[in-house]
């Protein structure tokens, strides 16, 4: 029997049945969830965003130790939460029946070190290298205990890595067409800051460079940043808020709404030109909703922020540095997408092999990877 050709991009393209609907735990419970790892996400973030620009709004620009202090405290009662929240779930999921006494021993020990450690991370650290790998360490804390809830209920992220020439193929158009949707968000905010500022409409807008802004000075320190922006914005507020609410069918307004206005919020230093991160959250929402595949999301967020980054920190040298450094990302990705393209490559069928079994039936396919919509 002849093997139809199929093309390799049609393997996930097909529609996929929609997942199952929760049935151990009530919606109100995962909504109270999701909302939860909202808050644990954002209430840090939001309170360095509004200390560093909230003369932008009319706060004052100094910052008392008063506020230091609470600053500090709250930093730490977020942390304090994510320790026994992360525990509480690893322990009730590795009782002696469904684990090994190591198993239960290295799981458990590993959650209240990674607590600990996220709790540590919170203190004052004079260095601000050591600011940035201790938000690291609490983003990768809050993204283990993201995955924790999501699994308490059932619901999967699907970080699992690409094992099939197909599957990597899929996995690279997803990020292209993610790192796209960024393209087009992180431009529109960009546009309309720099149209306010050639105008003088006198509304508020960021002033100077994003990363200057931000308190990034080298390529070390916005790498290492990046771990937690991509932890808390691509695990906690996009995938895991949009895969928690539609496993309980709550409608899509309610998602976007949960997703895009933390987005707006985080980046609300930018000033006004702040709204064009709608497009930037609402179509990562889509992407997910529509392919449900985390580590493309994330590979996409953290390439456009590092490239994006390291440009602006190269404004000191020559203009022609950065066209050249884009030219040749762009040719680097063509690259890359020319050697998955020829690996995922079907054999012809005039040439492939036909397997015979011992009864001399040829095996049919079991299946191709399709594409996972969580709609």
């Amino acid at each position: 029997m002849r093997v139809p050709h199929i093309a390799p991009s049609d393997l996930w393209r097909r529609p996929s049945p929609e997942p199952s609907v929760l049935t151990d735990a009530p919606a109100r419970q995962v909504m109270r969830h999701a909302i939860g790892l909202l808050i644990l996400a954002c209430w840090f973030p939001l309170i360095v965003t509004a200390v560093t620009s909230g003369h932008l709004y009319g706060l004052p620009l100094s910052v008392t130790t008063r506020t230091r202090y609470v600053v500090i405290w709250t930093q730490f009662t977020v942390a304090a939460v994510v320790f026994w929240w992360l525990c509480w779930l690893v322990f009730a999921r590795t009782p002696l029946s469904q684990v090994t006494p190591r198993q239960r021993l290295l799981q458990r020990g590993a959650a209240v070190l990674a607590g600990a450690a996220g709790m540590y991370a919170t203190a004052p650290f004079p260095n601000a290298l050591a600011q940035v790998v201790a938000h690291a360490v609490f983003g990768c804390v809050l993204a283990w205990l993201t995955l924790e809830v999501c699994r308490a209920h059932r619901v999967s992220l699907r970080i699992t890595l690409p094992r099939t020439a197909v599957e990597r193929l899929r996995d690279w158009e997803i990020t292209q067409q993610v790192l796209a949707v960024c393209i087009a968000g992180g431009a529109l905010s960009f546009l309309l800051l720099h149209l306010i500022r050639w105008t003088g409409a006198g509304v508020p807008v960021m002033k100077g460079g994003q990363m200057a802004t931000l308190g990034v000075d080298n390529f070390g320190t916005l790498a290492i940043g990046l771990v937690s922006t991509v932890a808390l914005e691509d695990v906690v507020i996009v995938a895991a808020t949009t895969a928690l609410l539609t496993a309980v069918r709550q409608p899509a307004w309610q998602i976007y709404t949960l997703v895009c206005v933390p987005e707006v919020l985080l980046h609300a230093y930018l000033g006004l030109p702040a709204i064009g991160m709608l497009v930037f959250a609402a179509g990562r929402v889509w992407m997910y909703r529509q392919y449900g595949r985390l580590l493309p999301f994330m590979a996409a967020h953290f390439t456009f922020d590092l490239v994006g980054g390291g440009l602006m920190l190269m404004q000191a040298l020559p203009f022609w540095y950065r066209p050249a450094l884009g030219l040749l990302f762009g040719v680097l990705v063509s690259w890359i997408g020319t050697r998955l393209e020829k690996a995922a490559k079907p054999v012809p069928p005039d040439t492939q092999p036909q397997p015979s079994t011992p009864d001399g039936d040829t095996p049919q396919s079991s299946g191709h990877p399709e594409r996972v919509s969580i709609q």
